[in-house]
């Protein structure tokens, strides 16, 4: 039992250090970018916009209420 969790604690710094290297270790990337992937990134980005939209709108009843049960106030289904 000893020797499982001690492999494990040195796996676990072993990943840590080895994703930490990653991240850091800088190296010159030859790639290409071109126009359409600036396009693809915006429409990407217009498309998580317009899901939490449709999300919100959709849970805004449950929200609500939950908030204002931790707030301590009562709306009616009027006010929406």
């Amino acid at each position: 039992m000893v020797a499982r969790s001690m492999f494990k604690a040195n796996y676990s710094k072993l990943a840590l250090f080895c994703a930490i290297q990653a991240i850091l270790w800088e190296s010159t990337a030859y790639a290409y970018l071109d126009p359409g992937t600036g396009s693809m990134m915006l429409q990407a980005l217009i498309g998580a916009i317009a899901g939490t939209i449709a999300a919100v709108s959709l849970y805004w009843r449950k929200i609500k209420s939950f908030f204002s049960k931790r707030l301590g106030r009562t709306y009616s289904d009027e006010n929406d």
